[in-house]
């Protein structure tokens, strides 16, 4: 029989992981998923793990914030039935976030909760978070994990307070409405290291890093 062509994931196994993305439709395409498998030893969702797919407002509680796995169980299973790794993208981000999880009663129409009870929200939802992914899926390699997306903007000042709608409102995020700065940073990798699985990477993930916000980011990562 004829050897089975080398893929990236062959070629860089010193070196790397080879990864791709994967949602709800093209984990089902066969074509793709194959070519996956030729060269990639690592998956990331497109939106599937984001909060807007994972945070559940029915039940949720300051201490004890409700996750689904729902829409990234496919693409998990397949990862575990082909022994790829799983990096999660992403819990913290302005974007993608539903208004009702920083208001009061987890109402979009109340105000916002205090900067205290926010932080309590956000601890619980990385705790169940990680629960959620290595109850669930105790097969798969959760080596990493995106923490917290795209805080600044380009200039390197934090984003406006407010929400991040679908009315182009893109500077807005409802972290800084809280905080009043970018000071959530801070407790989302704190917790996330306190629960993330052992050996499992954390990330701050950005785009335009080249730009102003370079520094600001490196600034954050020193501390």
């Amino acid at each position: 029989a004829k050897a089975a062509e080398a893929g990236l994931k062959d070629k860089f196994a010193n070196y790397f992981k080879v990864g791709n993305i994967l949602n709800g439709g093209t984990v089902r395409n066969s074509a793709i998923t194959a070519n996956i498998l030729k060269d990639c030893n690592s998956v990331e969702c497109e939106n599937e793990t984001k909060p807007d797919a994972t945070l559940v407002q029915s039940g949720s509680t300051d201490t004890n914030i409700q996750v689904r796995d729902s829409s990234f169980a496919k693409i998990a299973d397949w990862c575990a039935q082909n022994g790829l790794g799983f990096r999660g993208h992403t819990m913290v981000w302005h974007s993608q976030t539903p208004e009702w999880f920083f208001k009061e009663d987890f109402d979009e129409k109340k105000d916002y909760v205090s900067p205290e009870k926010m932080t309590k929200r956000m601890e619980n939802y990385i705790k169940s978070y990680f629960e959620t992914l290595t109850a669930l899926y105790p097969d798969i390699d959760f080596y990493a994990c995106d923490v917290v997306n795209e805080a600044w903007q380009n200039d390197g000042t934090p984003r406006k307070p407010g929400h991040c709608g679908q009315s182009n409102n893109y500077e807005a995020s409802d972290w800084v409405a809280v905080y009043g700065d970018n000071s959530f940073i801070d407790y989302a990798f704190r917790y996330a290291r306190k629960y993330a699985p052992e050996g499992c990477k954390l990330y701050y993930n950005d785009f335009n890093e080249y730009m102003g916000k370079k520094d600001a980011i490196c600034e954050m990562a020193e501390r």
